[in-house]
């Protein structure tokens, strides 16, 4: 009779509606995603190797996160990057739905008090790295010029073509003439490096300011296969095992100062191709994009798309990422003194203020009067 009570309770209990499962638990974040289309800015035109890897982030990574939006690249060149990263800074959406590329001069730029800055990178939310690898001046083999190493870099000039005033194909070549000698003419002005390389080969310029070997092997494997242009120079923090030969700016630096100045100029490539968001983005959602780009750079799917692309990889997580930036922004003053001095046009009819900040230039001393 007591079992059958119990038997009539429950029952009674389910239609009375006190007997209830609980619902699933709600996913505040799978829920927000789920109604947004998301955007990747992209420092640089379409064709790139900036655009090339964030298309490859966007249309891969929207399967990760919660909700999976829709990830639209959207192409805003200008300026070596700094259009796109004073626009995501100031204007961008802080709410999870804006991821950009971060051209990798400008933290440093920001750390010499560059002209026309309306970002602070230290602020800026890291979320991961698709490629690094060390960037190349070089100069094309058939170039009158007969520009084969640094050496001939001394003795004989070569025109580089170079994209943006903050860019490091502008950049480099500068250092190059202002810390060892070189004779490196530099033209800006290109509208990226596409066009710098058809100049190029078209025998209008004999060579470029900078640009990253790997993604070079991937967009022209011709230049490196059948050696169609020198590297003279490159820029990270070591040697590429393929250029052994070729020395780092940091192997060519002659004093201690313009070391230290040579590891900050090339922090930059080691940075590579990383992504980054704007400040104050709420942390569960930053939390999760993270997830999502660990789990996305792991999965098979997305590598096999990368090996049928013929791209190649050096991914990094967003710890990492901020530490570079960090280590930047944090140089000491005697360094980034020494790199500002050294990355001015001499000679080119170019001042300090047209660089950088008037405040950050010396003024020059009035001669008195006899």
């Amino acid at each position: 009779m007591a079992h059958f009570m119990v038997r009539a309770a429950l029952a009674a209990a389910v239609f009375s509606g006190a007997y209830q499962v609980a619902p699933a638990a709600a996913d505040p974040i799978a829920d927000f995603y789920k109604t947004k289309r998301m955007t990747v800015l992209i420092s640089s035109r379409a064709g790139s190797g900036y655009d090339v890897y964030a298309r490859l982030l966007a249309n891969n990574l929207g399967r990760f996160i919660p909700g999976k939006p829709r990830i639209i690249p959207r192409n805003m060149p200008g300026a070596g990057g700094m259009r796109l990263l004073n626009h995501a800074y100031n204007k961008g959406k802080r709410d999870g739905t804006l991821l950009f590329t971060l051209h990798y001069n400008l933290p440093m730029f920001q750390a010499m008090g560059g002209r026309g800055v309306k970002y602070d990178a230290s602020k800026i939310i890291g979320l991961g790295r698709l490629l690094a690898s060390n960037a190349v001046t070089g100069v094309w083999s058939a170039s009158k010029s007969n520009v084969k190493n640094i050496g001939d870099a001394f003795k004989r000039q070569a025109v580089i073509g170079s994209t943006g005033a903050t860019s490091n194909s502008t950049v480099y070549p500068h250092v190059l003439n202002n810390m060892l000698g070189a004779k490196f003419k530099v033209v800006p002005g290109y509208a990226g490096a596409s066009s710098v390389f058809l100049a190029m080969e078209r025998g209008e310029i004999d060579g470029f300011g900078a640009y990253s070997y790997l993604t070079l092997k991937s967009i022209k494997p011709d230049y490196l296969n059948k050696k169609l242009f020198n590297p003279i120079v490159q820029w990270g923090p070591k040697r590429e095992l393929e250029w052994s030969h070729v020395p780092t700016a940091i192997d060519l630096a002659k004093s201690k100062i313009d070391r230290a100045a040579m590891v900050i100029a090339s922090t930059g490539p080691e940075i590579g191709f990383s992504y980054f968001m704007p400040p104050a983005v709420p942390k569960a959602r930053v939390a999760a994009l993270r997830k999502a780009f660990n789990a996305m750079v792991k999965d098979q799917a997305f590598l096999d798309m990368v090996k049928r692309r013929k791209l190649a990889l050096r991914p990094a997580d967003s710890t990492f990422v901020e530490k570079l930036v960090a280590n930047v922004m944090g140089a000491k003053p005697p360094v980034i003194d020494r790199l500002r001095q050294l990355m001015l046009a001499k000679g080119q009819g170019a001042r300090c203020q047209d660089y950088t900040d008037k405040k950050f230039c010396r003024k020059k001393r009035k001669k008195k009067k006899k």
